[in-house]
């Protein structure tokens, strides 16, 4: 697989639906690593599947925030809020 242009990688940056292909480079691991390991991690670990209505591509921040779930970071949703009384 050839490096896409740096005007490619641009027009891609802001994206919220990936294909796969765009999903791989966009988190940087080698592609013949990433692309067997989707099927198991949707199957055993609740990875963000594929959406067909959006011509089956995966949602970015609900990739991200399976990341960032697996990898430690603590979820923004449940922290904690200011209280006023």
């Amino acid at each position: 697989m050839t490096s896409p242009s740096p005007q490619t990688l641009e027009r891609e940056r802001d994206k919220l639906f990936l294909t796969d292909a765009e999903l791989i480079r966009r988190l940087g691991v080698p592609e013949k690593l990433m692309r067997p390991m989707l099927p198991g991690l949707e199957a055993k670990y609740g990875f963000p599947r594929k959406q067909a209505l959006f011509g089956a591509r995966r949602y970015w921040p609900a990739v991200k925030a399976w990341l960032d779930k697996h990898n430690g970071l603590p979820d923004p949703s449940k922290s904690a809020r200011w209280q006023t009384r």
